[in-house]
């Protein structure tokens, strides 16, 4: 916490300007939350004021934001007008918009004198209590005169002075309970493309849907999907439809741009005439399987997931023909697919 230990002394000499804002979003941190979003954290726990202005002289804010091996970091400094360091702090954080809001509430700490600054120079005003002593000695008779005509009222004017008071200005707003408590959770939706083997005789090409939520470096997403109908043919001429539809319980645990999961499926395969054969016959099938990924940030708001999985079918559906012949689903089915998914 060097930032703000070794600032508060300095900051005294703050102009009520406020200070200029440097904000870098360095190797790896593309992805996250803008300037505006951090003066809006700052202005928010200083009663709505931006303490930042553009241009001028005075002190310097510097903020960078970079990745760090899981983590993102991000570093403060403090400059005076000559271009000397201050002061400095470095905070982590596995999600960059959360450490944004940590990056804000040190920065709104460490500003908060700036407002209060201009009291001493009402104090200063205080003196010129002294008017009424002019006035009166003008009016007070010669040393030989008789203590008795010094009037009682004038000498008790002074007693005034000392009514300003001050220091209730500054316990008005607790700004540690405005901490990024919520700050790293957020909705997420996703549509996407897919390719799985297993269901069908051959690969089908399907699309899903994502709806979830992540907390930091954890994430749980509920997802549908579907796969268009392949053809295969059993017998000759007899052409046969298979197609498939289902939902997944995905819990993901996150480090920097990848991710794994575990994952509980479930769903019906459906068997259907295409050619020379009528009716349509459906299975249910359920599944345990493991998920591995990659999340590429487009922006702080929106994200390109590229995943593959693994699931072993615990009651793959069959279809039983005339014959003996049968469609069967894979003991283990795989699935890659490709979303694009959005933060909110």
């Amino acid at each position: 916490m060097s930032l703000v230990l070794a600032a508060p002394p300095a900051l005294g000499q703050v102009p009520p300007g406020g200070a200029r804002l440097s904000y870098t979003r360095g190797p790896g941190a593309e992805g996250c939350p803008e300037e505006q979003a951090l003066r809006d954290v700052v202005a928010a726990q200083l009663g709505g004021t931006d303490p930042f202005v553009d241009g001028g002289g005075g002190r310097r804010v510097e903020v960078v934001l970079a990745r760090k091996g899981r983590h993102f970091l991000g570093e403060i400094a403090l400059y005076d007008g000559d271009g000397r360091r201050l002061g400095g702090q470095e905070l982590t954080s596995a999600a960059c918009g959360a450490l944004v809001e940590d990056v804000g509430t040190a920065l709104a700490i460490v500003l908060r004198p700036v407002r209060p600054a201009r009291e001493p120079a009402q104090s200063q005003a205080a003196p010129s209590a002294p008017g009424p002593p002019e006035t009166a000695s003008a009016l007070e008779p010669p040393e030989t005169a008789s203590p008795r005509a010094a009037p009682a009222g004038p000498p008790r004017a002074p007693a005034a002075a000392p009514a300003p008071p001050c220091r209730p200005v500054a316990p008005a707003r607790p700004v540690e309970r405005r901490g990024p408590a919520l700050a790293g959770l957020r909705l997420q939706l996703g549509v996407g493309a897919l390719i799985t083997e297993g269901f069908a005789p051959a690969p089908a090409v399907g699309f899903s849907g994502v709806v979830g939520a992540r907390w930091k470096a954890f994430s749980l997403s509920l997802e549908g999907r579907v796969d268009l109908p392949v053809a295969t043919d059993p017998y000759r001429g007899r052409i046969y439809g298979v197609s498939s539809l289902g939902g997944s319980v995905v819990p993901c645990g996150h480090v920097a741009w990848f991710f794994g999961c575990g994952l509980v499926t479930a769903g019906r395969v459906r068997h259907f005439g295409m050619v020379n054969v009528a009716g349509e016959a459906l299975g249910s099938y359920a599944g345990l399987g493991l998920r591995g990924g990659v999340e590429v940030p487009f922006s702080y708001d929106l994200a390109a997931r590229l995943t593959g999985e693994l699931v072993a079918n615990l009651a793959p559906p069959t279809l039983h023909l005339v014959g003996g012949e049968h469609l069967s689903a894979a003991v283990t089915s795989k699935t890659g697919a490709f979303h694009l998914v959005a933060s909110f």
